[in-house]
């Protein structure tokens, strides 16, 4: 695995490509460790993150300026796979009490290009909706 921009550390494990430019789909490991967040950051293309194992994970997605609070795991008011639309800010972080990191899968269509990803800063996401500024304490 090598690191992601965005923290946490990341493999490609497949993509379909037909005969357009871009690939049509993308699907990657994901690692992220316990003590790490996947700061906010927007991409062009729709996304989904799959739980596989380890500490549960609450997703912050800012929609039209509002924020919607996930969490990808499994059990009662949990989910295994969360859809994230084309253009939505997000971020990811550990609940309080994880002791370990999480591993998923995020699947991307069309395929995940860097020059489609921003990162988004603290200033601008709290701008955006002040709830966000509690990810960074």
């Amino acid at each position: 695995m090598q690191p992601h921009e965005e923290n946490g550390s990341f493999v490609e494990r497949h993509y379909l490509t037909t005969s357009q430019k871009r690939a049509d789909s993308g699907a990657i490991y994901y690692f992220l460790g316990n003590k790490e967040k996947a700061l906010f950051h927007q991409i062009d293309c729709d996304e989904y993150w799959a739980y596989v194992t380890g500490a549960d994970l609450e997703l912050w997605l800012v929609i039209k300026g509002k924020l919607q609070k996930q969490i990808l795991g499994l059990g009662q008011g949990k989910e295994p796979l969360i859809y994230i639309p084309k253009g939505t800010i997000f971020g990811a972080k550990h609940l309080a009490d994880a002791e370990d990191g999480t591993f998923l899968s995020c699947i991307t269509v069309p395929r995940f290009e860097y020059q489609g990803w921003r990162l988004v800063e603290r200033d601008e996401i709290v701008k955006i909706n002040p709830l966000t500024g509690d990810f960074f304490a």
